[in-house]
């Protein structure tokens, strides 16, 4: 069970880290969630398709988030052991 997630991203369509994505392998594809908040909480990103990323915008609606720093939950649980893992932090979104 590996998990590699980035600290920061810039979505400004260059081709270039605009998607942020933690990357890894050994867990179930059916039992992930990934969750990324603003400041002040409040949720802007949801997801349980673990090949989907944030692309900076507030809930797909293309509204561009600020530059700034984000907070992301990751839950996931292991292919081989069942084990249930949390993972939170800080991205930054720079433009």
């Amino acid at each position: 069970f590996t998990m590699y997630i980035p600290n920061a991203f810039t979505p400004n369509n260059d081709g270039i880290n605009d998607i942020f994505q933690p990357k890894g392998m050994g867990w179930m594809p059916d039992k992930y969630e990934f969750l990324i908040y603003d400041r002040w909480g409040t949720l802007v990103f949801k997801t349980t398709d673990y090949a989907k990323g944030w692309d900076g915008t507030v809930k797909g609606s293309g509204a561009i988030c600020p530059t700034d720093v984000y907070v992301y939950k990751i839950r996931a649980t292991s292919s081989a052991h069942s084990e249930r893992k949390e993972f939170a932090g800080h991205v930054t979104l720079m433009k």
